[in-house]
């Protein structure tokens, strides 16, 4: 599912501290996708991007990431792609102390497809079409992750179904679609708004399942103008 490394922090320098932003990336995938994000967004306060190790299983994932959170002083805003958004939502749930606030971008569990099979064509279209130099990443984090890890995260993606916990999420949650998603339909953003008790949805038209990469200018600045929307008003900043 990832690289050994576990994480990647990048610091701003603006004075007061904000909470973290800790990104969690999908199933194939490292933390290396996150990075041209993390790097818009490192005046806005520390960025930890997360690498989970190749031997978890998925099921054991939400544990992991519960672990590393619990090691920060104050709640963190967690964001995740994919199966990484997937992983959150359960953290946001098991352990809504821990996020002050919650980024899903393109989350699968909405609309269960019983076998990944129905991820296998709108992922192999997507891979097509995809630019060269994000092809060789793909690639390299692909065989990294071995095609023991792919298989069970594909089958945990497949058969996963969180709708009915959504409504426990407590933290306010911004959902993030490529308009050109074929993967996960940015039609399924609706059962997410439907669910979650306090979510917003930014589409981006000019992306398909990786915003991270196709279009992290405009995913920053939607993170970022989420992560500073009514703080005082919503008593979430950060601990004294």
């Amino acid at each position: 599912m990832g690289s050994n490394v576990t994480a990647v922090t990048i610091r701003g320098g603006n004075g007061r501290e904000p909470p973290s932003l800790v990104c969690v990336h999908g199933l194939s995938a490292s933390s290396r996708w996150w990075a041209g994000v993390a790097a818009r967004l490192h005046d806005a306060g520390p960025v930890e991007l997360y690498d989970v190790p190749r031997p978890l299983r998925p099921s054991e994932v939400a544990a992991w990431l519960i672990r590393r959170i619990e090691e920060h002083a104050s709640p963190v805003d967690l964001a995740g792609h994919s199966l990484g958004a997937l992983l959150s939502v359960q953290v946001a749930v098991g352990r809504p102390d821990l996020v002050r606030r919650l980024v899903l971008v393109s989350p699968p569990g909405a609309r269960p497809r019983g076998s990944p099979l129905g991820y296998a064509w709108p992922l192999a279209r997507t891979i097509v079409r995809t630019r060269p130099g994000f092809l060789v990443r793909l690639t390299y984090d692909g065989l990294r992750a071995g095609p023991r890890n792919l298989a069970r995260g594909g089958f945990h993606v497949a058969s996963a179904d969180v709708t009915a916990d959504l409504a426990s999420v407590t933290a306010p949650t911004l959902l993030v679609w490529g308009a050109h998603d074929r993967v996960v339909p940015v039609a399924e953003a609706q059962a997410w708004l439907e669910g979650l008790p306090d979510a917003r949805l930014v589409v981006i038209p000019g992306a398909g399942h990786v915003p991270m990469v196709e279009s992290p200018d405009e995913l920053a600045e939607a993170i970022r103008m989420f992560r500073e929307e009514g703080l005082d008003e919503a008593g979430d900043g950060p601990r004294m």
